[in-house]
């Protein structure tokens, strides 16, 4: 996960006062519509605040008035609930031979026999139908190291793409600014070594999805969130977070660790490989069997 820091020093009316939005609900933070917000309000705090995928503030203040809590704004891949810890996500299913892992999807290239297009486009062989829509991908990244030379590793922003069987992603577009030039300057570069079967990795750094058993988390969901909506997760501070207790039980201050479905589960004092860049310390003891609620301090920021 990347971060993108900024400085935001701001008391929330809903703290210690009791004032409007979630401050009698169990997340005391923020309300509608920025725990759930369409593509047009998304936009619409975008334009208004600036606002980014990526964007981390801390609240200002001292711990009475909530200060010290660090939030981060991503698009959420698939549905998430109130405490749910969250990873960065990645589509389902696999492609071809090859397994889809991680926040990445490896792909090949081009399927055998059909040449890429142009410098500014490339065919892959990943199946995207059902996993996004067209365009839901713009302004991720793609990646490609030909296996001719590995010595032009391209990492490109989107710009557009189809929803294929054979998607295409584009990664420059016409520049109205530069007429005689039919794209701007985006173009892969060294684009004659580009063949068939060299990777190519879709990268999405501000996306997430619902931890599993073999994932890091990287943050914990405020409420409710529709799949492909835009929210705000926590990264720092004291949050409240989904657990169960029926694996090892939690105990207070001793580092627990995301499970599947998005759950904290109890480490026992062991150190796990997926406790890596982020760190859940449990407020309450608990044993209970069914996913609970509790208040922990976490740091999901690698610092």
């Amino acid at each position: 996960m990347l971060y993108r820091r900024k400085k935001i020093d701001y008391t929330v009316p809903s703290g210690h006062e009791g004032g409007p939005g979630m401050g009698k609900q169990i997340t005391p933070y923020f309300g509608t519509p920025y725990l759930n917000m369409t593509l047009a309000q998304w936009q619409a705090v975008h334009q208004n605040i600036g606002a980014c995928l990526g964007d981390t503030w801390t609240l200002g203040g001292q711990a009475p008035a909530l200060g010290g809590n660090t939030f981060m704004f991503v698009r959420a891949r698939e549905a998430l609930a109130l405490g749910q810890l969250v990873t960065p996500a990645w589509p389902t299913g696999t492609v071809g031979a090859n397994a889809i892992y991680g926040d990445q999807d490896v792909v090949l290239l081009t399927i055998p026999g059909v040449p890429v297009s142009t410098s500014a486009a490339i065919t892959t062989d990943y199946n995207n139908v059902g996993l996004v829509a067209a365009n839901a991908d713009v302004d991720n990244w793609i990646f490609v190291n030909p296996v001719a030379t590995f010595a032009t590793p391209q990492l490109r922003r989107i710009k557009a793409h189809t929803v294929s069987a054979t998607a295409t992603y584009t990664v420059a577009q016409r520049d109205f600014m530069r007429p005689n030039s039919p794209t701007d300057t985006d173009v892969f570069d060294g684009f004659a070594v580009f063949a068939n079967l060299d990777p190519v990795v879709i990268i999405r750094p501000y996306e997430v999805m619902v931890n599993t058993a073999t994932s890091v988390p990287t943050g914990v969901a405020l409420g409710t969130v529709t799949a492909g909506n835009y929210t705000i997760i926590q990264i720092g501070g004291l949050a409240s977070v989904q657990s169960v207790g029926d694996g090892t039980a939690l105990a207070v201050n001793v580092e627990a660790y995301g499970d599947a479905a998005g759950v904290a589960i109890g480490s026992g004092g062991v150190a796990n490989l997926y406790n890596q860049a982020s760190q859940i310390l449990p407020q309450i003891a608990q044993a209970a069997a069914g996913p609970i609620i509790i208040p922990c301090l976490v740091n999901f920021t690698a610092q």
